[in-house]
This record gives C-alpha cells, sequence and structure tokens, in this order.
C-alpha cells in the first residue's frame, strides 16, 4: 500500500513525494545531502513502482535542487547531481526546454575562463554528460541554440590539464562539426587555438584525438581554420610517435577529398601527404599511398574535360623511367600546377638548423620531381640550388636522398636546362655530387655531344682537377665514373680529358681509398676504349700528354706540387709506356735531379721512382728504342747520378748521395735471368738474341765511358757517413764488377782501385757493410782480367789475402763462414802465396778448424 502512495504521489504530486529529499539537500551535512540526492535517485530511475512515471512532470519540480547541488562543496554530491541530470537526459524526451536549464550551469561548471570544477573526475563527468547530450539530440536541430554554451564548454575542456577530459572534449568537437556544420563554421576559429595546444601533449593518444579534432574542425570551419592549423600539422609529422603520423596522414588526406575550399590550398596539402610517402614506417606510407591515388583520380573527375586531351594521348610509362611505379595523370598534373609554390618552400627550409626537416624537406622533393616530371623545368634554377645546398649538408641521410633527387631530375629534365645552371661552379664538390647523380638518370644520346665535351674541359682544367680536398676529389671521380656508364664507347671525343682527371687523382690522392677509386676508373676508361687487357696499354695513349703538361720550374715543387705527384707516378706505374717517352723523361729528370736549389725531399721521391724504372727495365724498356734507351742512359747516368755522387756536407745531401748511389746500384743490377745464373738467356753477352731481356749496356762501348768516371766517385763513396750508402756503393761495385767483366772493360787498373777501398770496409762497425765488403771482394777477384800476372800485381794479392786471414779471427761466426767461403773461391789467384801465409801464421790464430780447412784446400790445388 505503501509503493501505490509512492507511486501516486510521484506521479501526481512529484514535489511531495520527494519533499523529504529536498529538505534534506538543505543540510549541512555532506553524508546528509549526499543520502538526499542518492534517494532522489533511486526513487526516480531505480523504483520498479515509477517505472512508467511520466518524467515531465518530475523535472520541472526538481530540476532547480539539483543544479544547485552541482556547485555543491562535496564532490560526491555533485557527482550525484550530474548522476540524475545524465538519467534525465536519457530518459526525457527531445525538448531544448531541459537544456535551457542543465546547460547553463555546465558552462558556469566547465566553460569559464577560470577552472571552476576543481575536481578532475567531476570535470569528467561533465564532459561525459555533454557528450551524452549531443548524442541524445543528434537528430534534430535542437542544439542550434546553446552553440555559444557548446563552445565555452568544448574550447574550456578541449584545454583541460586532465587527458581525459582532453579526450572526452575532441570526441565532442567531432561530433558538434557533423551535427551543426553551418552553426559551427561561424565560430570554428575559437576551437583551433585550445584543441592546438595539445599537439605537443605527452600522451601520444592525447595527440591523435587533438588531430583528428583540427581535421574536423577544418571541414568544418573557414579558411582561417586550415591557415592556423596547416604548420602545426605540418609539424607533427616529426612525432616519434606513429599513430600520431598516421592520423595526419589520414586528416591531410580527408581535407584533399573533402575540403570545400582544397583548391585554394593544393600547394599547402600536398606537400604534407607527400612527406608521408617517405615515412619511416610502412603503415603509413601505405596509408599515403592509397590516399595520393584517390586523391588523384577524383582529380581527374573532377577536371574530366581540362585533363580529356592529356589522356587521350598519355603513356602509361615512357621508355625512359625511374625504377618506380608512375603516379596517375590526376597526381602528376597537381603536382605540376603547384610546384612553383612548394619548391621555394624547399630550398628554405633546407637552410633551417633542424636535422629532421631537412631530411623530410630533401625527401618532399624527390616525390615533387617524380609527379612533376617535365613539368619542373621551368622551376630548374631553385631546385638546383636546393640541390646543391643538400649536397652540402653535414647528415649522410639528407646527403642519401638529394642523390636520388638528383637522379629524378636527370630522368626529366634535359641537359640543355640544367647544364647552364652548374657550369659554373663545377669548382664546387656539391655541384660534382650533383652532376654525377644527375648524369645516372640522364639519356645518352642527350649528353653526348656539347654537354659532355663542355663538361669534361671544365673539370679537366688543371685549376680543378689537381685540387686536393677529399669530397671534392671523390665527388669528382663520381662525375667521370657516372659518364663512363651512361655514354660508354660515346665518350671517344673527351677519353683524353678523362684519362688526366682519373689519373691526376691516381699521382695525387688525399687517401688511400681515393687512389682506388681512381686506379678503378682507370681500368673502366680502358675497358671502354679497348686498348687492351692492361692498363699500360692505356698508358701507353695518353701518358706523353700527362707529360707534356710538366712544363712548372722544378725549383718550385715541393712533396705535394701536382707536378712532381704526376711524375713520380708516370714512373712508378706507367710500365711499358714509359719507354715511348724517354726523351721527355729524360728531360724532365734532368731538370728535377740536376739543380741543387730543388727541395731535397722532390730529389728523393724522384731519385726513387727512377730507381724503380730501372730495377723493372724489362718491362718499362722492353718497347723503345735502343738509340733513345742509350741517349736516356747517358743523360741519367752522367747528368744526374755522377753529379749527386759528388760529396757535399749535410745530411740533406748525404740522404741524396744514398738515392744516387742506389740508382745506379739498380741500373748495373743484372737482369733476373742473370741472377739466377742463366747468362746466355738473359741476353747480357755479345750473341744473346732474346728480345725480352733488356739490357742498359749491350756493348763495351755503352758502358765503358762511364767506368773511369765513376771509379774515383765509387771509391770516395766507400767512407761515407751513411751505412745504406756504403751498402749500396758496395752493391754497385760489385754489379759494375759483374757487368763490366761481361761487357769486356774490366780492366785491372779499375781493380786495382776499387778493391782495397773494398777491403777496409771488412773492419766496418756496421755488420750488413762488412757482410757486402766480404761480398763484393769476392765478386771483383772472380772476375779479375785473364790472364792475372801474380807475379807483377803480388802486392795486391799478398794485401788481399793478409786482410782475409786476419778476419777468419773474427767474433761473429757467420762472418768467419763467409771470409772462409772467399778465401775458398779467391786461392786460385795465387795458391802458393797464400799456402804460405797459411802455413807461416797457423800456430798464432784461434780459428784452427778454418786454417786446418784452408790449408787442406790449398794443398789439393797445389
Amino acid at each position: 500500500m505503501a509503493e501505490d502512495k509512492i507511486e501516486t504521489n510521484l506521479q501526481e504530486n512529484p514535489r511531495g513525494a520527494l519533499e523529504q529529499y529536498i529538505n534534506a539537500l538543505q543540510s549541512e551535512l555532506k553524508m546528509t545531502r549526499k543520502e538526499a540526492l542518492l534517494n532522489i535517485n533511486k526513487e526516480i530511475f531505480e523504483n520498479p513502482a515509477n517505472k512508467d512515471c511520466d518524467l515531465t512532470i518530475v523535472f520541472p519540480e526538481i530540476y532547480a535542487y539539483i543544479l544547485k547541488s552541482f556547485s555543491d562543496e562535496s564532490e560526491a554530491c555533485r557527482e550525484t547531481a550530474a548522476l540524475i541530470v545524465s538519467n534525465f537526459i536519457e530518459h526525457l524526451p527531445l525538448n531544448d526546454y531541459y537544456l535551457t536549464y542543465i546547460l547553463p550551469v555546465l558552462v558556469r561548471r566547465i566553460g569559464c575562463p577560470e577552472i571552476v570544477e576543481e575536481s578532475e573526475e567531476i570535470r569528467l563527468v561533465l564532459i561525459v554528460l555533454v557528450h551524452k547530450i549531443l548524442d541524445k539530440y543528434k537528430v534534430s536541430h535542437l542544439l542550434c541554440p546553446f552553440i555559444n554554451d557548446f563552445t565555452s564548454i568544448l574550447t574550456k575542456t578541449s584545454a583541460d590539464p586532465f587527458p581525459k577530459v582532453k579526450l572526452e572534449a575532441c570526441e565532442c568537437i567531432i561530433l558538434l562539426t557533423n551535427l551543426l556544420p553551418r552553426d559551427f563554421h561561424f565560430q570554428s576559429e575559437s576551437y583551433v587555438k585550445p584543441v592546438l595546444t595539445n599537439f605537443s601533449y605527452q600522451h601520444f593518444r592525447v595527440r591523435v584525438a587533438a588531430i583528428k579534432a583540427i581535421g574536423a574542425i577544418v571541414l568544418a570551419g573557414n579558411a582561417k581554420c586550415f591557415e592556423l592549423s596547416i604548420t602545426p600539422m605540418a609539424e607533427k609529422l616529426f612525432d616519434e610517435n606513429t599513430q600520431v603520423r598516421l592520423q595526419v596522414t589520414l586528416e591531410v588526406g580527408n581535407w584533399m577529398l573533402n575540403y570545400r575550399d582544397r583548391y585554394s590550398f593544393w600547394h599547402r596539402m600536398i606537400p604534407l601527404l607527400l612527406t608521408s610517402l617517405s615515412d619511416a614506417m610502412a603503415d603509413v606510407r601505405d596509408t599515403a599511398t592509397k590516399l595520393w591515388t584517390d586523391i588523384g583520380l577524383q582529380y581527374m573527375e573532377e577536371n574530366e574535360e581540362d585533363l580529356k586531351k592529356k589522356a587521350d594521348f598519355l603513356k602509361d610509362v615512357p621508355s625512359h623511367y625511374p625504377d618506380l611505379k608512375r603516379p596517375n595523370l590526376g597526381c602528376r598534373v597537381l603536382v605540376q600546377s603547384n610546384i612553383g609554390k612548394i619548391v621555394p618552400a624547399i630550398s628554405r627550409e633546407m637552410d633551417g638548423w633542424q636535422a629532421d626537416a631537412r631530411l623530410r624537406s630533401s625527401q618532399l622533393l624527390c616525390w615533387l620531381l617524380l609527379c612533376a616530371e617535365e613539368g619542373a623545368t621551368q622551376h630548374s634554377n631553385t631546385i638546383v640550388r636546393t640541390l646543391i645546398r643538400g649536397a652540402n649538408d653535414d647528415d649522410p641521410r639528407i646527403v642519401t636522398e638529394i642523390k636520388r633527387a638528383s637522379e629524378l631530375l636527370g630522368y626529366f629534365i634535359t641537359p640543355d636546362t640544367w647544364w647552364p645552371l652548374v657550369e659554373a661552379d663545377v669548382d664546387s664538390w656539391p655541384v660534382l655530387l650533383v652532376i654525377a647523380n644527375i648524369l645516372k638518370g640522364s639519356r645518352p644520346e642527350l649528353i653526348t655531344g656539347k654537354v659532355m665535351e663542355e663538361l669534361c674541359k671544365e673539370i679537366a682544367d688543371p685549376e680543378r682537377c689537381r685540387i686536393r680536398k677529399s669530397k671534392y676529389q671523390t665527388n669528382l671521380l663520381h662525375v667521370t665514373e657516372a659518364l663512363m656508364q651512361l655514354c660508354g664507347e660515346a665518350c671517344a671525343p673527351v677519353f683524353h680529358q678523362l684519362f688526366m682527371i682519373c689519373f691526376t687523382m691516381y699521382a695525387m690522392p688525399v687517401d688511400d681509398h681515393i687512389q682506388f677509386m681512381a686506379l678503378s676508373n682507370l681500368d673502366k676508361l680502358r675497358y671502354i676504349e679497348k686498348c687492351g687487357s692492361t692498363l699500360s696499354s692505356l698508358y701507353e695513349r695518353h701518358v706523353g700528354r700527362v707529360l707534356a703538361s710538366i712544363d712548372s720550374d722544378p725549383n718550385s715543387w715541393s712533396l705535394l706540387t701536382p707536378h712532381r705527384c704526376l711524375l713520380s707516378c708516370v714512373l712508378l706505374r706507367s710500365g711499358a709506356a714509359l719507354g715511348n717517352h724517354l726523351n721527355i723523361i729524360g728531360r724532365l729528370l734532368k731538370g728535377c735531379l740536376t739543380p741543387p736549389k730543388v727541395d731535397s725531399e722532390v730529389k728523393l721521391k724522384i731519385f726513387s721512382g727512377l730507381c724503380t724504372v730501372l730495377l723493372q727495365r724489362e718491362i718499362t724498356f722492353s718497347k723503345c728504342d735502343a738509340d733513345e734507351l742509350e741517349t736516356f742512359l747517358k743523360i741519367i747516368i752522367k747528368d744526374v747520378i755522377l753529379l749527386n755522387l759528388v760529396w757535399s756536407p749535410g745530411r740533406t745531401a748525404e740522404a741524396i748521395r744514398t738515392a744516387a748511389v742506389a740508382c745506379l746500384c739498380a741500373a748495373f743490377q743484372p737482369n733476373s735471368k742473370v741472377a739466377t745464373g742463366d747468362a746466355e738467356a738473359s741476353g747480357d753477352g755479345p750473341e744473346a738474341d732474346d728480345d725480352k731481356a733488356v739490357n742498359l749496356f749491350p756493348t763495351k762501348e755503352s758502358l765503358s765511358p762511364f767506368v773511369d768516371e765513376l771509379v774515383p766517385l765509387l771509391a770516395a763513396l766507400m767512407d761515407d757517413n751513411s751505412e745504406l750508402t756504403r751498402q749500396h756503393t758496395l752493391r754497385a761495385i760489385g754489379n759494375l764488377a759483374a757487368i763490366a767483366d761481361r761487357r769486356e772493360c774490366f780492366t785491372t787498373d779499375v781493380l786495382h782501385k776499387l778493391y782495397f777501398v773494398v777491403l777496409k770496409r771488412l773492419d766496418d762497425s756496421s755488420s750488413p757493410v762488412r757482410d757486402g765488403a766480404v761480398r763484393t771482394v769476392r765478386e771483383m777477384f772472380s772476375r779479375r782480367p785473364r790472364p792475372y800476372d801474380v807475379v807483377l800485381y803480388g802486392a795486391h794479392v799478398d794485401a788481399l789475402y793478409s786482410a782475409l786471414l786476419i778476419h777468419l779471427d773474427d767474433p761473429d761466426q757467420q762472418f768467419r763462414d763467409q771470409v772462409l767461403e772467399t778465401l775458398l773461391v779467391l786461392s786460385d789467384v795465387d795458391p802458393k802465396v797464400l799456402m804460405k801465409k797459411v802455413k807461416a801464421n797457423i800456430h798464432l790464430y784461434r780459428n784452427k778448424d778454418a786454417y786446418e780447412r784452408l790449408a787442406s784446400h790449398l794443398e789439393k790445388m797445389v
């Protein structure tokens, strides 16, 4: 009966039924007020007896007390009051009457400039209530009068400190743009700045929600909303979170498909979507690719009449096209129409301080070139300057993208356009980097001819190709490599320039890597020039011009002087090609090694190269004329080596003497076949006819003029302070004795002038010198003139044996063995004298075994 009474009272007299609870709301106790609100909610919405009660009668009687509780000091009371209002919204029919009372209260609580509702949880409850109102009334236009209230609430809550409130507010904004597009349009600007404050929030979900909201605001708003939003949206493409970048891509793509004023802002939206095409994550790239394709197709449909002619004559893919999927016609036309507004912005961005921004700009440039194709021609100047700026970037990622962009430019822009833009700056390595990659994408038939010849003429200029900077040399070699790879045999008109560039880099590299690159390029040139299977055949064609270009005064050379480097490289690397230019080389060597004012380090380097040439005579002189070789040797020995053997004070002069005597030693060095004992096969004998052997002194007449001049100089060098000089001198004397013997000009006079100074070196402080002295004495007397009059030259024989016998007692076992071996070999000079000396002094020496062995050997001979 009580329940029926309550039911009757609530239906017929709501105020009377809820009177006790309403009165309890005036209590000073929080718990009492909370209980009263809970009881009101229970009676109205949870009591089964009131299930069919008409709430339109109840609301006018109770709303004032409930809405007043929104300002209750107790959070629990405020939350319960919000729950009651939420239940009313859910159950009441659609009528703006109720909103007239509810929304102003919500505005006061969460829509004022200052935070009134201090509880984050309650603010969340209230914004959820707003969301519920929007959901409830989304099928009607009853919300229009309250657009200002919604604007106040949502612009405030979208910037709320509590992230859940932000998320809910963004959802409400998106919903509101769909419900009241016309009314929202006039207030859209108010929403932009509060929502944009969330773009930098630390929680990525908040950033994603804010981007969604901005996307909806721009679609429903005016042009000012777009202007305010486009830059922050672009910045979010650098966000570290993939979901954020994906959402930006979706929103921008949606704008390009559905925004009313999109035709006015293509140049602002295209860069954002194209940037997403290069995103690090596949999801973002795939989404951007699909959107970009759809945008192009839609543009074609919308402009079908204008594009009809282009579509009718459209090729699927041009014959000369990058290994990429070609964008559809709509995409290409869109970019062609707007590239002029985008490229200047990219150029400015490439001067920025943020590496990631420069990277995205360089990636965007690649996509612009791919889509614009020939349409980028009129903007080539700006594009090329941008490429050059990017090529100079410190970030390797950016340089990689610039290389790709340069190659794409080569595919679509003709050389007549880009070459005049870079021609004057080929002394800059970023320009060379750009040119090298443009060539990779160019068509050979367009490069061959004027552009190729002018390009090679510029980069082969000595002022440019002799620059000693790592990046410049590297990119210069890349240009030559790209040119050879592109044009192949069509490079014939510039073969010499290409050789000069690569050979110069090979001769004066900054590091080993560049030298390897230069050598590789020379080999490529040999292949396309079809001049043989070895580089020597390439050198035979071109090294003469290299030598002819060496025309500066050697007195001004240093180790790094290009002419010095070129000459050394020719001496060391050109092989058989050297023999065709002995007249030029002889003149250059005389000019470098004769003047006393030439830098000593330069002299040493040149002497080192000359020594190599003489040691590798079978290669270097294999194709030269005999008369030219004889003339060359006269210059080298008389005008170069002999002059530098004359003693002069100083450590520098000492080093030069060492180098000179080393060259002399190399000149007299036996051929490889002689060294193995095959004298006849070597061609050193007068009767030899082996074409492979090269004899620097084939006849007595070619050698004898030098012998008399060399003997006193070599004798003097035996007392040189340098141990290395003494070693080389001993080897030179031994080699001279061997070759003079074969040419029948090794006289007793020469022998007697040299052997005594050699014997003195048996007491040298250096073990290698002593060892060399023993070998040289053995070599000289083994090749003594025959017959050798031991009576006439008895004093010399006595001096020889006496010196050697003394050293049979040397402390060094190895040296003693060498001396014994030498005595055994030279015992045939005068065995009787030697036997007499051994027998007379055998009791004085400690090395009994050696003397006994020598005596036994002599007894057999005598």
